[in-house]
């Protein structure tokens, strides 16, 4: 089955768009990842804005990205001739550039809208282009077409080529004071094109394993989703593109939620970039509170201030319908009792790697905050790493990250700090963390491990429990667990976070969860099963390799927000554990080998 057409994804490391395999720009929030959109119609086909370059004749397009880079070049054929269009955003400012070579004229069509298209923009039209401003505030975006063009009869239409021409939309969030950037003269578009395409190949890291495309694609939207004057990471690019279409689960994905972002850095670490996972954790350990909760929420907004509640923009139709449009998120105000231990493992993680004392002592203020707190709290229910809605309990893989923050607190006060005393108390915290996780096991009657005292079902979140160093593949408790989960979640090649919620029942697999199953297949040293379900995640990516939430089993259309950082965290630090694990099991047997007797 080929992989189906979706958006690309373009960025900037400040905020980022989507295009579609038609080439039109239908999703562009400004000037930051988590600002309003001026372009959305991905939410609203008629209400939402867009930007618009295409032929005015029938034609076909393809779409690809050029080479390793989050540039996007999509190709359009028809009976009279061809044209291209490269689409990148420029670093460092909230822009978009179109480079257009074309044989044939193309309409262009640029309308934006403002607050999510609840505000149409006035215009002006200019001598090469037009400016559009909101109607009751200074915030302006100014089109420039530089190239053969002519202006058509609607206010927001030209008609562009044939030949070369560079078309650029460049935002003012203050249109009086930034009136100054907005007249600049174009960059030289050659120059700026070489250096975003420099930018981005610049961003990779060596790698000689299998799938390297897809190695290479994932590391691209993690660095696309990275916020570049902070290191923070988002969970996706989009709001409320739905897990089911014309259904309620959509939610604004737009922040840097604790967990996701630590698998991302995590994973970055793993790859080889241990700078960019250190500025994402000094990121996260600088939004610690020393009142209350050290994470007061599950996420932040990339600056790293706190959103509040959730907002339902009732004058949008939704992604095909799918009703409400949500921007902000209710879990902010949600108790989610892993994430302190997220981010620490990858403290650990990163101490591990890089035996940087210094850091680990610089910051122990906040690692001991959140330490210290988890020891005190540990035995609180929450809504889970699946932010169930009014459904708290005492969860097991909450419970066993909190075991996490235990463990690493007491590794990193007895081997850096030296504080023995602390040590030794964290720790004894943790295996009573530990007694109480598998005697909950016990009591439950069964002889797998279970989401949680109250839900005596399995979910996807128990693979991580080998992952964490929580339990081993091999213990009895553990295999009985992923023959459960084996049973109830894996559905040919791909496996479901859970089957059933309060908002009813779960009807796409869960694209991490495959990752991480094939993780429990590489340390159990089944690497056949494990390729076999490396390889069946790949077939849900989409044209372009990029990965949503969730997947379609039978069509492999993507759902939910998009592109999403989960999966492609996921992917980059399933591809180096296998290629670790296959390269100790060539060396464990080319030992072997020196040690038989010859023949």
């Amino acid at each position: 089955m080929s992989h189906p057409q979706f958006y690309g994804f373009l960025a900037n490391s400040y905020t980022s768009a989507l295009v579609s395999p038609k080439g039109v720009i239908e999703w562009f929030p400004c000037p930051r990842f988590d600002s309003d959109a001026i372009f959305c119609r991905l939410l609203d086909k008629a209400r939402g804005g867009f930007f618009s370059i295409q032929p005015a004749e029938p034609f076909e397009s393809q779409q690809a990205y050029d080479d390793d880079t989050n540039i996007v070049v999509t190709t359009f054929r028809t009976e009279q001739g061809s044209a291209q269009i490269r689409d990148f955003l420029p670093i460092g400012r909230a822009a978009i550039w179109r480079r257009v070579k074309t044989d044939i004229p193309l309409e262009l069509v640029c309308r934006p809208t403002f607050s999510f298209g609840a505000t149409g923009a006035a215009y002006e039209i200019i001598k090469d282009g037009a400016v559009f401003s909101h109607p009751e505030r200074t915030e302006a975006v100014k089109l420039i077409i530089d190239g053969p063009m002519e202006k058509l009869d609607h206010r927001d239409h030209w008609r562009i080529g044939p030949g070369e021409v560079t078309v650029v939309l460049r935002y003012a969030g203050d249109y009086d004071r930034e009136l100054t950037m907005l007249e600049e003269p174009l960059s030289n578009p050659i120059s700026l094109d070489k250096g975003t395409r420099d930018f981005w190949q610049r961003s990779l890291l060596p790698y000689d394993g299998p799938y390297p495309e897809a190695f290479n694609r994932s590391l691209l939207v993690i660095r696309g989703l990275t916020y570049r004057t902070n290191g923070a990471l988002m969970a996706a690019a989009t709001t409320s593109l739905p897990e089911v279409v014309g259904e309620s689960r959509q939610w604004d994905y737009r922040f840097v939620w604790i967990r996701d972002a630590s698998y991302a850095a995590e994973a970055l670490l793993e790859a080889g970039d241990p700078v960019a996972c250190r500025r994402f954790v000094e990121f996260m350990l600088n939004t610690v509170d020393l009142a209350g909760k050290p994470y007061a929420a599950p996420f932040y907004r990339v600056d790293g201030t706190r959103s509040h509640g959730e907002k339902d923009l009732l004058w949008l139709a939704g992604y095909q319908n799918s009703r409400p449009v949500r921007v902000g998120n209710a879990a902010t105000d949600q108790t989610q009792m892993d994430i302190e231990g997220d981010l620490l493992w990858v403290v650990l993680r990163y101490w591990r790697k890089t035996h940087d004392d210094t850091f680990v002592k610089e910051y122990w203020w906040a690692i001991d905050t959140l330490v210290s707190w988890v020891a005190a709290n540990w035995n609180t229910s929450d809504a889970s790493l699946w932010e169930f809605r009014d459904d708290d309990d005492i969860y097991t893989h909450s419970q066993v990250m909190c075991w996490v923050s235990l463990y690493v607190g007491s590794v990193l006060a007895e081997n850096v700090m030296h504080l023995d005393i602390v040590a030794k108390s964290w720790k004894q915290v943790g295996d009573v963390i530990a007694a109480h996780i598998w005697r909950d096991q016990e009591s439950s009657g069964f002889p797998f491990l279970t989401q949680g005292r109250k839900h005596r079902q399995v979910d996807a979140a128990l693979l991580t429990l080998p992952l964490y160093g929580f339990v081993d593949v091999s213990n009895p408790a553990f295999t009985s667990t992923l023959q459960q989960i084996e049973q109830v979640l894996l559905h040919e090649g791909f496996v479901y976070r859970y089957r059933q919620d309060n908002m009813g029942t779960v009807r796409y697999p869960f694209t991490l969860a495959g990752f991480w199953l094939a993780r429990i297949y590489l340390r159990l040293g089944d690497i056949k099963r494990a390729d076999e379900l490396i390889a069946r995640q790949l077939d849900c990516a989409s044209d372009l390799g990029l990965f949503a939430e969730h997947v379609d089993p039978k069509s492999l259309e993507p759902h939910g927000n998009f592109p999403q950082l989960f999966p492609h965290a996921g992917l980059v630090t399933t591809l180096i554990e296998r290629q670790l694990i296959v390269g100790q099991e060539v060396h464990k047997a080319g030992k072997e080998q020196e040690i038989l007797p010859s023949s």
